[in-house]
């Protein structure tokens, strides 16, 4: 019932956001016209001829595909009606299941997806990627069966096609899976685990060698700006993270100092950590070390309350969520794009599930059941005023017009990267 109710109040947040059309920067304006190109030459192009090159190749096949505005809009609601539906399957697997409950709920009154829903950007199908990815890796995990370790793979694969940040999901990933099973595993699982994160990030890689040394394209990067670069941007991102949760005024980072803000971020992820719990493991990626060990391909043994795989993956998205955020904090050092708080919160919107999940995760259960209770209920109720409030701004936004796919004339926005 709660699943439904939180579907409704997405699409029906997505669609009042999204009624006055698609809004776009000069991000929209290059997906758009190498769109345009792929329908009508075969070639992503950008709009001075040159090789499409930029950003990874996936989203421009997917708006051609999509044909028009109207097309990309149904292909953002649904992508975000499908991360939503993922994630509350996982919070099923990774939470007690009085605060899964709650997760789509606190997934639906998310103003990341809003936000990157208005534009024509890619992150609704990144978050939607993200999501199976995480699923079908919890199932493999936990049944060791090939064809969930092959779904995993493809979708990793996809991941870095669609956005950049995939291959920084994927290194932290693969640290978790390192650290996190290396010793508990038989010589093929180790084998596994590493073909695994090899093929998913090949395809990045691929990419960004065809980009920088194939096309031979200008350098997008520039001298480093200094460790304030870095500081202002750990202070953006702790921002945003914490006002997922906290009803803060917009007029509160810049209110304090960076040096604050940036030690919230490490508090805060401090505080995530999954900690662990003693298990047993079993399961055909794992060395049987124990009489009952279970047969090959079956899960892995739930003991102590907490499986194997559940405490594996709830490492995983920690490690994911945290190597994100450093490396693109690092990035704005070297590159203009990421910067600022606008930009952080378009960046790390693909984290607001994992982020929720491991919030509900660490949730202290000692505490008085009222208080949780009733700091639950400000967080659903700052979490629907602030949604409120963000959809109503970003219904107001000038949209393209239904003509801007094919030549593309932009408003500029205060939001996203800024204009070449």
């Amino acid at each position: 019932m709660l699943l439904a109710v939180a579907v409704l109040v997405q699409l029906g947040l997505f669609s009042y956001t999204t009624a006055s059309g698609l809004a776009g920067t000069s991000d929209s304006r290059l997906y758009l016209y190498a769109a345009q190109t792929l329908r009508e030459a075969g070639h992503l192009l950008h709009p001075d001829g040159s090789p499409y090159r930029y950003w990874p190749p996936l989203y421009p096949v997917l708006l051609a595909a999509a044909d028009s505005l109207a097309g990309v809009r149904l292909l953002h609601g649904s992508a975000l009606v499908g991360s939503l539906l993922l994630w509350s399957w996982l919070g099923r697997q990774l939470l007690p299941w009085r605060r899964a409950l709650l997760l789509p709920l606190l997934l639906a009154l998310g103003t990341p997806g809003l936000l990157v829903g208005k534009f024509v950007w890619a992150e609704c199908v990144f978050m939607l990627l993200v999501a199976a990815y995480v699923s079908a890796l919890l199932q493999w995990l936990r049944s060791a069966r090939g064809e969930w370790g092959v779904l995993a793979t493809v979708v990793g694969v996809l991941l870095p096609l669609q956005r950049t940040l995939g291959l920084f999901l994927l290194a932290g990933v693969g640290l978790a899976l390192v650290v996190g099973t290396w010793r508990h595993l038989a010589v093929r699982g180790r084998w596994l685990v590493l073909l695994h994160l090899l093929l998913c990030g090949l395809g990045g890689v691929l990419w960004q060698t065809y980009a920088l040394l194939v096309v031979a394209a200008p350098s997008r990067y520039h001298p480093p700006r200094g460790w304030a670069q870095l500081l202002s941007s750990a202070a953006d991102y702790g921002f945003v993270l914490l006002r997922w949760g906290l009803p803060l005024p917009a007029a509160a980072r810049v209110g304090l100092p960076n040096a604050l803000w940036a030690a919230v971020l490490l508090g805060l992820f401090a505080a995530l950590w999954p900690r662990r719990r003693p298990w047993r493991q079993v399961g055909a990626l794992a060395a049987p070390a124990t009489p009952d060990a279970e047969p090959a391909n079956t899960a892995f043994r739930a003991t102590h309350g907490l499986s194997f795989s559940t405490q594996l993956v709830r490492e995983v998205l920690w490690a994911a969520s945290v190597t994100l955020v450093s490396l693109v904090a690092a990035l704005t050092v070297f590159a203009q794009s990421a910067a600022g708080v606008h930009d952080a919160e378009r960046y790390a919107s693909v984290l607001l599930g994992p982020v929720v999940v491991l919030v509900l995760a660490a949730w202290p259960t000692r505490a008085p059941r009222w208080l949780g209770v009733g700091l639950l209920g400000l967080w659903l109720a700052g979490s629907a005023v602030r949604a409120v409030h963000v959809a109503r701004d970003l219904h107001r936004l000038p949209p393209l017009a239904p003509a801007s796919f094919p030549r593309p004339v932009l408003h500029r926005q205060p939001v996203g990267a800024e204009e070449e």
